[in-house]
């Protein structure tokens, strides 16, 4: 079904969404203003001087808006000493404080920092219900209208900005009664308290829909952008997918979410969440900012609508030849062999990922081929000796060449070779044709996304492997660019399997990390354990990336499970969303176990936490040993 809501000024080129400029401090976001990159403190807040060396940090990393926790009145004016100790070093990058539950400590941060992020879902309801009748819906809303009040008027006084900060995981049971915990449920929290603001007129306001989970969080902001531009009034949008771990893990599932969003044109602020060293963020987000600056320079598709809903998941309709396409899972292609080995950078990371799906032998004839495997190779060394081996063809092979109807064959076709009758008939005319679509210009994603409108219209539902030679000599540049550009197609929808490819300069394992990681990060296909774990703030009292680690080491081989570990009770649970098992601190050096969203123990002390966590999989029947 195709949606009417215009939620990106055009799916074919790269334009940034027309946002309202909002001042945060000496920053401008929004409209056609650079896109501010910013970061988050882990110290406790009532620690000046800890807190005021993590900011220095964070600001000589490029970091340019720094939130801080702020859980009570204490942390709320000891801002200011933090505020002035910054200024008297030289440093005048703006603050947010970071609020939840007590409206009162909103009011007094306001008073010293520049922007300050409330949380809909745990601001100002309390004693919540499960049902609500309408009455009662409407009630409520006039009571959290009226408590926002003195807040309002201290921001208006102090020219502060606010930043109405909806979490998946902490959605108030009054939206859920109505929404469930939906992407929709999300930009509906976020509607309310526009409407509150606006109507006491106060419009500097920034808004971030985040979740864990990158497709949620993906149609969520697409969702408010619609909204937005429904309502007139579109505020800057702050991006961040929440929980997102460290390392490979967390570096490309921010990249997934993100880059799709920004790629749409939405995103004003961004904030690469990750278990590491706040500073560790920045250059994340700072390579992923000047991406979109090149890729500015490489528009210029003719505009279009997109041709299918894009606010929720529902993968293109496909063929299944094979192991690929129809109801199969993506799959992955790779290099049977890395040539120029002399250049080849040493894989990013130690991770036991499993081999490719299908092994390209490029123009090589080995003797044996393993039957358990299955293999492409270039039509012109390819003889059908093999069951297990099939050849890859050029158009103009296709063309020249006859096939059996039950042969598969694997096709190499550009968007240059789709705009043309004469492929489009031959693959027509070939029932077992899988497309092996290889974009060939600066804007792979724009590429890729013509070429299926153009199997659109043809109505053809041959699966595709979506394609791509990089020429990237670091391995940073490879995992950015690669997840960037195939994450936002999977997430649309589009794409039987993907195929990773370079010049010689990536490690071949390095390739299939990269790539079983773009469709883990889509929650396309789990082949790792997935881990679903906050970057920590202030408010975790325990040693959260020590305990990541440790957990990972001895449950990484439980590839079937999603393990949630959580700094707090504040988002803990609820950011959580469908993990299998957590791990959430719950007082200094403390953690209570979860199975799903039901507590199992509780108050464990934080050194013997990892291996009741071990217990508690292995009495529940999920463990399984190496």
């Amino acid at each position: 079904m195709v949606s009417e809501k215009k939620y990106t000024a055009d799916y074919f080129s790269y334009k940034r969404l027309k946002t309202r400029e909002v001042r945060v401090g000496s920053i401008i976001l929004g409209a056609t203003n650079p896109i501010v990159i910013q970061s988050m403190c882990n110290t406790n807040t009532l620690d000046t001087k800890a807190t005021v060396k993590q900011c220095i940090r964070i600001i000589e990393a490029g970091g340019e808006l720094i939130r801080l926790t702020v859980q009570g009145i204490s942390e709320a004016e000891n801002l200011k000493n933090i505020k002035s100790e910054l200024i008297t070093k030289g440093y005048n990058t703006p603050l947010a404080a970071d609020i939840h539950f007590n409206p009162k400590v909103a009011e007094v941060a306001a008073q010293y920092v520049e922007k300050v992020r409330i949380n809909p879902g745990n601001y100002a309801e309390k004693n919540a219900k499960e049902d609500y009748s309408e009455d009662e819906y409407q009630q409520a809303l006039i009571n959290t209208a009226e408590k926002l009040k003195p807040l309002i008027t201290i921001c208006k006084k102090h020219k502060t900005a606010i930043r109405i900060g909806v979490n998946h995981g902490s959605l108030s049971n009054r939206i859920m009664s109505k929404y469930g915990n939906t992407a929709e449920g999300m930009v509906e929290s976020a509607m309310e308290f526009v409407k509150f603001f606006e109507d006491a007129e106060f419009y500097d306001l920034i808004i971030s829909l985040k979740s864990s989970h990158v497709l949620t969080m993906v149609y969520a902001n697409r969702l408010l952008a619609a909204r937005m531009q429904e309502n007139k009034h579109v505020y800057p949008i702050h991006l961040g997918v929440t929980e997102a771990g460290n390392g490979l893990e967390g570096r490309q599932k921010s990249i997934a979410g993100m880059a799709t969003l920004l790629n749409d044109g939405i995103g004003d602020t961004i904030r690469v969440s990750l278990t590491e060293a706040p500073e560790n963020e920045i250059p994340v987000a700072l390579a992923l900012r000047e991406s979109f600056k090149i890729q500015l320079a490489h528009s210029g598709f003719e505009s279009q609508k997109p041709w299918f809903n894009p606010f929720t998941f529902r993968k293109r309709v496909s063929s299944s030849i094979g192991i690929i396409g129809g109801n199969n899972s993506p799959l992955v292609i790779s290099t049977a062999a890395q040539r120029n080995s002399c250049k080849v950078k040493k894989p990013m990371q130690e991770i036991d990922t499993p081999p490719p799906d299908i092994l390209y032998l490029g123009s090589d004839k080995p003797i044996f081929l393993p039957s358990d495997k299955t293999y492409i190779q270039d039509f012109s060394a390819w003889e059908n000796e093999h069951t297990n081996c099939y050849p890859l063809l050029s158009g103009k092979e296709l063309l020249e060449n006859s096939f059996a109807d039950n042969q598969d064959v694997y096709v190499k076709l550009s968007l240059n070779d789709l705009s043309s009758i004469k492929y489009l008939s031959a693959i027509k005319n070939q029932s077992n044709a899988i497309i092996v679509l290889t974009a060939e210009t600066e804007n792979p994603i724009t590429e890729w996304r013509k070429a299926f409108y153009y199997l659109q219209k043809e109505q053809m539902k041959n699966p595709v492997v979506l394609h791509r030679l990089f020429n990237l000599d670091q391995n940073e540049a490879f995992l950015l660019e690669s997840t960037k550009v195939y994450s936002a197609l999977l997430l649309d929808g589009f794409g039987d399997g993907i195929w990773l490819q370079d010049k010689g300069n990536i490690h071949i394992e390095t390739l299939k990390q990269v790539s079983f990681g773009i469709l883990q990060s889509c929650r396309l296909r789990l082949t790792q354990t997935d881990y679903i774990a906050c970057p920590s703030c202030g408010r975790t009292l325990f040693n959260i990336e020590d305990r990541l680690e440790e957990i990972r080491e001895k449950t990484k081989h439980l590839k079937h499970l999603k393990i949630a570990i959580m700094g707090c009770i504040v988002n803990g649970l609820g950011e959580m969303v469908d993990a299998d098992y957590g791990y959430v601190g719950s007082g200094k050096a403390k953690v209570n176990l979860y199975k799903g969203k039901t507590l199992m123990h509780k108050n464990i002390p934080e050194k013997e936490a990892s291996n009741a966590l071990v217990s508690l999989i292995k009495s529940e029947g999920d463990w399984v040993d190496i």
